[in-house]
């Protein structure tokens, strides 16, 4: 080989050996932070299932509440439904029958009023 090609591929071989040593010098940093990204990746996942188990949980806790709710509710339509038909039975046998007495009511009381004022008067009436 003449000196030349030795030199030529000297030359080749250092810029070769420089264009790989630039290439390690700025790939080291994005490495570590490719690493650290990984890291906290990590931990952020970890994170993620913990609060999907705690969501879980809680879900299950308000479907139990829901399913309790649902027995008052059904419990209250049914108080409801009895008042409703004993106050239906009471307006029927009872008001109805005797809405002309309850008519009354307000004499009855009239007449009470005067009687307690007469009362009070002594027997004593000033014409």
């Amino acid at each position: 080989m003449s000196p030349t090609v030795t030199v030529i591929l000297f030359v080749v071989a250092l810029i070769f050996c420089l264009g790989f040593l630039l290439l390690v010098i700025s790939l080291v940093p994005t490495i570590n932070q490719l690493k650290s990204l990984l890291t906290d990746l990590e931990k952020t996942s970890s994170e993620a299932r913990d609060l999907a188990v705690k969501l879980k949980d809680v879900s299950a806790k308000v479907d139990q509440d829901v399913a309790k709710f649902d027995t008052i509710l059904d419990t209250s339509k049914e108080v409801v439904e009895n008042v409703s038909k004993s106050l239906k039975f009471l307006n029927k046998k009872f008001l109805k029958q005797s809405a002309g007495f309850f008519a009354l009511i307000p004499a009855i009381k009239m007449g009470w009023d005067l009687v307690k004022k007469i009362k009070t008067k002594g027997g004593k009436q000033d014409v």
